[in-house]
């Protein structure tokens, strides 16, 4: 749930191991008069009077009500609580080092995330990225796995205002494709996030993404709650085949994808 993007280059945020902040019961400081607020059908976003954040407020509050639809259309769930975001000005103000970062609350339906210029991919990619974990998390429960958890708040990313998605994720997987991690170690909690954070959290939400797009959101949602003593043996069971054999599949799929969209080829 906390994420940092440090490559300024690519559209997908990407991640640090930020484990400290990650799943804590409490949400971010309650609003009070050095927050301005913005309403939506299902969002509330707080944000410093005058920054950056409080004039985009209105544009970022419809990416994530497209979010919120488009999470629970790919995943077949159901959700219908409001969400609270709190954007803030800079990233020492959020104890963090670097700005494309955030943490999302589930438990209390809220996310934080410094929130800065430029309004790019990978900024729009990191609020819908959090605002996810609230959605998921609440719709469909505790995932097995951070493999799952953070894979999937990318995975289910809609494409309507960015590129950080799909669009992303298969060109960066296809690009990639000689030194990406197993799936039998990134669903590993114990290795979790692996030495090269940004990679297992691009693989991982590809790799699902790809589940999703082949066989639609029914296996996933079965394969959700798996733990990784049972991940592969679970993966077997629903999807009738090994994880090694579905990995091959995502590659093939990642460069078929990727030849049909010549224009997205540079997302790496």
């Amino acid at each position: 749930m906390c994420v940092d993007a440090r490559a300024a280059a690519a559209p997908m945020i990407v991640v640090a191991a930020l484990a400290s902040g990650c799943n804590a019961i409490l949400g971010p400081s309650q609003r009070n008069n050095t927050w301005t607020s913005h309403d939506s059908a299902r969002f509330s976003l707080h944000a410093r009077p005058g920054s950056f954040a409080a004039e985009q407020a209105g544009y970022l509050a419809e990416v994530l009500e497209d979010q919120y639809d488009t999470a629970l259309r790919m995943l077949g769930a159901q959700y219908g609580g409001r969400i609270s975001g709190f954007l803030f000005a800079s990233a020492a103000e959020l104890d963090r080092e670097f700005d494309r970062t955030g943490t999302a609350y589930p438990a209390t339906g809220s996310f934080a995330a410094v929130c800065v210029p430029p309004l790019d991919d990978g900024l729009l990619g990191l609020l819908a990225h959090e605002a996810n974990h609230v959605v998921i998390e609440n719709a469909l429960g505790r995932p097995g796995t951070s493999f799952m958890a953070e894979g999937l708040a990318s995975a289910v990313l809609s494409e309507r205002y960015h590129r950080a998605g799909r669009p992303f994720l298969y060109s960066w997987t296809y690009a990639n494709r000689g030194r990406l991690p197993a799936v039998s170690a990134l669903v590993d909690d114990g290795q979790w996030p692996t030495s090269d954070s940004q990679t297992a959290y691009n693989a991982s939400a590809s790799f699902l993404a790809f589940l999703i797009d082949t066989y639609g959101d029914v296996p996933l949602r079965q394969l959700y709650y798996a733990r990784t003593s049972e991940f592969t043996r679970r993966f077997r069971e629903i999807y009738g085949r090994s994880v090694e054999s579905a990995e091959e599949d995502w590659i093939r799929f990642a460069a078929a994808w990727t030849a049909g969209h010549p224009g997205l080829s540079g997302l790496h």
